[in-house]
């Protein structure tokens, strides 16, 4: 016997239920999509520079780094 064959008795016992299987769309709609979009969770813009809450001094280091290198592209360009 192999995989894909059943016995009579099986068939038999099978063949008494019936299953109503509910067509199920594969594809969203676009206002689902749209829903969706608006709704998931914001990305943390801190991720980025591996900044957590707890740390303190990279709050404050970055962008005084960022200002400094700012203040000094002018003269770097001369």
């Amino acid at each position: 016997m192999s995989k894909n064959e059943f016995p009579d008795e099986l068939k038999s016992k099978l063949d008494e239920f019936h299953v109503e299987v509910p067509d199920i769309p594969l594809k969203r709609s676009k206002w689902e999509r749209l829903a969706n979009w608006i709704h998931a969770p914001a990305k943390n813009p801190l991720d980025v520079l591996r900044i957590k809450g707890d740390s303190i001094i990279k709050l404050v280091l970055y962008p005084m780094v960022l200002i400094f290198f700012i203040c000094l592209a002018p003269l770097l360009l001369i």
